[in-house]
């Protein structure tokens, strides 16, 4: 009978991927959001975008 192979959930068997520095400042950017709390739900993102095409589509052109 074959035996079973321990897997360890904390150890990671895959190589290390290369981060570009622009997404490595991209993370950083997106990790002092959210440790500030300046973000949003996605629902509410979705309401506010809808508020503002609904904003913009209805704005008089001159």
């Amino acid at each position: 009978m074959v035996k079973a192979k321990n897997i360890d959930p904390f150890v990671c068997n895959e190589p290390a991927t290369e981060i570009s520095p622009a997404t490595s400042r991209i993370l950083k950017q997106r990790m002092k959001t959210a440790d500030e709390g300046r973000l949003v739900s996605a629902e509410k993102a979705r309401q506010r975008i809808q508020q503002w095409l609904s904003k913009s589509s209805t704005t008089k052109t001159r």
